[in-house]
C-alpha cells in the first residue's frame, strides 16, 4: 500500500507501521530502564555497537575482530544483564493482554459466576481498609498491603500464609500487631478477600528511591514496577501513609486521600 514518496524512496502503510512498533518498543526500553543502572548498561552496549560498526567501516580488522566478539552475543549478553527487566517486561505485556482481553469477554458474555469472587471492592470494604490504615497510623505500626484484583498472582510474590478471609478493619489491624507472626511482610487484596499475609515482595533496585525509605516502601515500589497493583504502607517512624503505583511512591497522604484514591483506582479498574 504506498503512502507517500521522498525523493527516489516510496513510503508504505507498513514501513510506517514498522517504524511505529520500533519507536513504540525503544520507548518502553527507555521507561523500563530510566533511573536504573540497566540504562547505563543498555547505554554501553550501543556505545560497543556503534565502536564495531565504525571500525568496520575503517577497515581495522583487529578492532573490529574484538569487538565483534561483543557484538556476536550481544542477545545473550543482554538476557543475561537484564534478566530483572526482562522479566517485569514480559510480565507488564502478558498481564496486560490477558486481562484486557478477559475482561472484554465478561463485558459480552456477562460471566456472572467468576465476576462475583474477584469483583472490585465495594464502599464498605474500602472503608475498612481506610479506618485500619488510620489506626495504625495513629500508633505508628508499620504495615504493607497490596491492592491485587487479579486472578492469578502466583510468582508475584515469595512465601506468606493464605488467609482467603473476608476484609475487616478488625482483622487488617490485628495482622500487622507487632505481636502478630503475620505482622512481619505484606497483605495481598484480592477482590475482597484477604488472600495472604506475611508475604516476601521484590525490593525495587532503583538507584532513585530516597534513602530514607526502609525495606517496606522498597517493597511497595518493587511490586509494582512490574504490576498494575497498588501498594499502601505505613511508616513504624513517623505513621505517615503512603502509596505506590507503576514503580512511583507518593508519601504522607491523608485517611480522606487514601480513601479518594482507592474509589478511583478501583472504580477504573471495574470499568476498564
Amino acid at each position: 500500500m504506498f503512502l507517500f514518496q521522498i525523493g527516489f524512496i516510496d513510503i508504505t502503510f507498513w514501513d510506517f507501521l514498522d517504524v511505529t512498533i520500533v519507536t513504540f518498543l525503544l520507548f518502553r526500553v527507555y521507561k523500563l530502564l530510566k533511573g536504573s543502572i540497566g540504562f547505563n548498561i543498555f547505554v554501553g552496549l550501543l556505545l560497543i555497537y556503534v565502536s564495531w560498526w565504525g571500525v568496520s567501516f575503517l577497515d581495522m580488522p583487529l578492532l573490529s575482530s574484538i569487538l565483534g566478539q561483543f557484538v556476536s552475543v550481544g542477545m545473550i549478553a543482554l538476557l543475561i544483564l537484564f534478566q530483572p527487566e526482562a522479566r517485569r517486561f514480559l510480565i507488564y505485556v502478558g498481564q496486560g493482554s490477558f486481562e484486557s482481553r478477559f475482561k472484554s469477554i465478561n463485558r459480552i458474555f456477562k460471566l456472572t459466576g467468576i465476576s462475583d469472587e474477584n469483583n472490585p471492592l465495594k464502599e464498605k470494604h474500602i472503608r475498612s481498609i481506610v479506618r485500619a490504615f488510620e489506626q495504625l497510623a495513629q500508633t505508628k505500626t508499620g504495615a504493607l498491603m497490596v491492592i491485587a484484583n487479579q486472578t492469578n498472582l502466583e510468582g508475584l510474590y515469595s512465601s506468606g500464609v493464605v488467609l482467603n478471609a473476608d476484609l475487616s478493619t478488625q482483622l487488617l489491624v490485628s495482622i500487622f500487631n507487632k505481636d502478630s507472626p503475620l505482622h512481619d511482610g505484606a497483605i495481598i487484596v484480592n477482590g475482597h478477600k484477604i488472600s495472604a499475609a506475611s508475604c516476601v515482595l521484590p525490593v525495587s533496585k532503583n538507584p532513585t528511591i530516597p534513602q530514607q525509605l526502609g525495606l517496606r516502601h522498597r517493597a511497595a515500589i518493587g511490586i509494582t514496577e512490574s504490576t498494575n497493583f497498588v501498594a499502601f504502607t505505613v511508616s513504624e517512624e513517623n505513621g505517615t501513609i503512603s502509596y505506590a503505583r507503576n514503580g512511583q511512591i507518593n508519601q504522607d497522604i491523608s485517611p480522606d486521600s487514601m480513601h479518594k484514591l482507592l474509589q478511583k483506582i478501583l472504580f477504573n479498574q471495574a470499568n476498564a
